[in-house]
Order: C-alpha cells, then structure tokens, then sequence
C-alpha cells in the first residue's frame, strides 16, 4: 500500500475493524482500538482524507433481490480500436448488474463480474453489451455454480 508508512497500529485496528462493521460507532471503535473518541475520530477522518477509506457500503444478498446468478463475463476486444475503450468503460461503469470489472492479462482483456436474476435476464444484456461496444470482439462467460466467498474485505498489513 502506498500509504503504507503513515499507517500506526491504531490505524491498522480502525481499517480492520470498519472492514467487519462500518457501522461501528465512534464509541465503539475507540474501546476495541484503545483510543479516545476525539482521536479515534481524527484517525478515521484522515483515512477517509487519505483516500484509504473510499466509502462505506452495505452488502446486499443478491438472490433476496432477484439476482440468483452470478457469471464471470471475459471479453476479447478489438486491439486496433482504443478509441473505443472510454466509451465501454462508461458502459461498465452505467450498468448496475456489472458488479466488478477487471483488466487483465490472458486470453482476455476484461474480466466482467455479473449478476442477473435469468439466463434470458444476461442473454438481453450481453446482447445491449454487443451493441453497444462495437471494439467487443467476443465474450465467453462462466456461471457459477456456488458462492464459496464473496466480499471486498483487504487484510491489513501489520507492522509499520
């Protein structure tokens, strides 16, 4: 991590602990870090500052929401065209069923983390995806079968 050498042992508990409950009150989190509120609240302000803490989120259940299928979308794109990548990136980042996307090395170029609540549901937006995205070459995609982790959860290097 970048910021790796401002960050004290403090600072380590605070990440780790708002990693398992974001919704931890200062109170809290000054209790199980051993720090005063004032100062635990300081330290958690100047993580955000710092960007090391980009946003709180709640983790939604995707099935209780209609969205049981989770696939892993790996798209081939057009070398010679990117030009067009801006325009894909804006579509990713739009579409809210994308709930990952990675660049990488490999066969493919992007690796796409997808959840659709049917077969027909991705069909049409793998369709919208084509579409709309003429640098796409082709796309292979994997269903999961069984959640095993889920999560955004970072260790915490210890140590300074």
């Amino acid at each position: 991590m970048q910021d790796n050498h401002r960050l004290d042992a403090a600072d380590r508990k605070l990440l780790d602990l708002l990693q398992t409950n974001a919704r931890m009150t200062i109170e809290a989190l000054s209790e199980a870090a051993g720090l005063s509120s004032s100062a635990t609240h300081r330290r958690v302000q100047r993580l955000r500052e710092l960007k090391i803490i980009q946003g709180d989120i709640s983790v939604l259940d995707p099935r209780k929401l209609g969205n049981p299928i989770t696939l892993l979308v790996e798209l081939e794109l057009e070398r010679d065209r990117p030009e067009l990548m801006p325009a894909l990136q804006a579509w990713i980042s739009a579409t809210a069923s994308v709930q990952q996307a990675w660049q990488v090395t490999g066969r493919g170029d992007l690796v796409l983390v997808v959840v659709a609540g049917s077969v027909e549901d991705f069909d049409s937006l793998a369709e919208r995806m084509m579409e709309q995205n003429r640098n796409i070459r082709k796309f292979t995609t994997s269903v999961a079968l069984k959640t095993l982790k889920r999560g955004l959860r970072l260790p915490v290097p210890q140590g300074g």
